[in-house]
C-alpha cells in the first residue's frame, strides 16, 4: 500500500539523547569559556531562526467527497480509443496527395528502426497544406488487429480478440487551431465473451504522451477539450463481473477539476459488486488518488479497506482498514483526519459511465481504402 507519509521537521528535540547527559554537556562547554569571553565556543551551533510555519491552502471551496470520482471519469476521457478515434477523423478530412501514405513505417522517422513497424501497419507522413488551409505536418503510424469466432447467439458464443497501436509525431490543423495532434503512442486491447443474453469483456489501455484537438476531445462533449499530457494505465472488466484498475498521472491543459486541480496522480484498483468475493470491500478501492492545484500542492486521499490478504494481521479496530467507503485525507503529505475528518466518496457512477463501455472490436481495424 502506497500512502504519502507526512514529513516532520527534526531540530534539537529530535535528539534521542538522555537528558541528563544534554545537561552535562552544556555545563562542560561554558567551564571552557575564558573569563571575559563573549565568543562561541567551537562546540557551539548557530541554528539560525526557527523554521517558518507551514502554510495549508484552504479547502472550503472543495467538495472534497465529489473530486474523486469527477478525477476518474475524466481520466476514461483519456483512454487509448479516443486517441484512435481522433486520428481517424483526421485523416477523414485528407485530399488526394495531402498527407502522403506508406505501408509500414515512412522511412525518415525513428519507426523505420523498428522491425514491426517497418513491416507492418499503415502511415502517413507529410509536411503539406491544402488550398484552403488544411495541413497535415509530421506522421502517424498504426497498427490493428482483430478476431472474432463464433456466433453469439449460439451456446457456444462468440469470441472477440482485439489490440491496436498508434505511434507518432504529428499535428492536423487550419487557420482555426489543430484537429488533431498526438505525440507518443497510444495502445489498447478488448477481450469479449457473448453468448445469447451472456456477456463478459475486459479492455486495457495505455497511453503514454501529449494530445490536443478538436478531433480527439470534442469541445461539447468531452471533459478533456483542452488536451492533456499523460501516462496513464487503464483496465475494466464488465459483463457478469466487473472491476477497474487507474495508475499513472495525467495533466490538463484546460481542465479543472473543482475549477481548481488540474492534475491527477493515483494507483487503485477497485472490485465492483458484481466481481466481490466474501471478504471484498466494494465500497471503496486500494490504494490512492492526488489531485494538485496550480499552485502544486498535492491533496491525497488514502483507501486501506481489509481484503483477503490483510485478514491475518489486521485489527478489526482499526478505522483505517475497515470497509466503510472512506479514506484519509492528507494535505502537502500531512494527516488532516483531525481537521477535516475523513472523506467517503461515492464512486458507484463509475460502473455505469458510459466511458467504461468498451469499444467495438471492429473499430480496431483501420484500413487505407476507407478513406475513398
Amino acid at each position: 500500500m502506497m500512502s504519502r507519509a507526512p514529513r516532520g521537521r527534526r531540530g534539537l528535540a529530535g535528539l534521542r539523547s538522555p537528558g541528563a547527559s544534554f545537561s552535562v554537556g552544556l555545563l562542560v562547554l561554558g567551564a571552557c569559556k575564558a573569563d571575559g569571553d563573549t565568543g562561541k565556543s567551537a562546540g557551539e551551533v548557530d541554528l539560525g531562526a526557527p523554521a517558518p510555519d507551514l502554510v495549508l491552502p484552504d479547502l472550503s471551496d472543495v467538495d472534497l467527497d465529489a473530486v474523486w470520482l469527477d478525477a476518474l471519469q475524466t481520466l476514461l476521457a483519456a483512454r487509448g480509443t479516443n486517441i484512435w478515434q481522433g486520428s481517424t477523423r483526421a485523416l477523414d478530412r485528407r485530399f488526394e496527395g495531402c498527407p502522403d501514405l506508406f505501408v509500414g513505417a515512412p522511412a525518415e522517422s525513428n519507426l523505420d528502426e523498428d522491425d514491426d513497424a517497418r513491416a507492418d501497419g499503415m502511415s502517413w507522413s507529410d509536411y503539406c497544406e491544402t488550398s484552403g488551409g488544411l495541413y497535415y505536418r509530421g506522421y502517424q503510424h498504426w497498427r490493428g488487429s482483430a478476431s472474432l469466432l463464433g456466433d453469439p447467439l449460439s451456446d457456444a458464443g462468440r469470441v472477440s480478440n482485439a489490440s491496436r497501436v498508434l505511434m507518432g509525431n504529428g499535428v492536423v490543423g487550419d487557420g482555426a487551431g489543430p484537429f488533431f495532434e498526438w505525440r507518443g503512442t497510444a495502445e489498447d486491447t478488448l477481450y469479449r465473451v457473448e453468448a445469447g443474453d451472456y456477456q463478459r469483456w475486459s479492455w486495457t489501455s495505455s497511453v503514454v504522451g501529449t494530445a490536443t484537438g478538436s478531433d480527439i476531445f470534442e469541445p461539447v462533449s468531452s471533459p478533456l477539450a483542452g488536451g492533456l499530457r499523460t501516462d496513464l494505465y487503464l483496465a475494466a472488466a464488465g459483463g457478469d463481473a466487473n472491476s477497474f484498475t487507474a495508475r499513472g498521472d495525467a495533466y490538463f491543459f484546460e481542465r479543472r477539476l473543482q475549477d481548481r486541480f488540474d492534475s491527477v496522480s493515483l494507483d487503485i484498483s477497485m472490485v465492483g459488486p458484481l466481481s466481490a468475493g466474501p471478504d471484498d470491500c466494494t465500497l471503496e478501492p486500494r490504494g490512492w488518488i492526488g489531485v494538485r492545484d496550480s499552485n502544486a500542492w498535492w491533496v491525497d486521499v488514502v483507501f486501506q479497506p481489509t481484503g483477503d490478504d490483510d485478514l491475518a494481521t489486521a485489527d478489526p479496530n482499526d478505522p483505517y482498514t475497515a470497509c466503510d467507503g472512506c479514506g484519509t485525507l492528507y494535505l502537502r503529505g500531512l494527516d488532516q483526519t483531525i481537521e477535516l475528518g475523513q472523506v467517503c466518496p461515492d464512486l458507484s457512477p463509475l460502473w455505469v459511465d458510459p466511458l467504461l463501455q468498451p469499444a467495438e472490436p471492429e473499430s480496431y481495424i483501420y484500413v487505407i481504402r476507407e478513406l475513398e
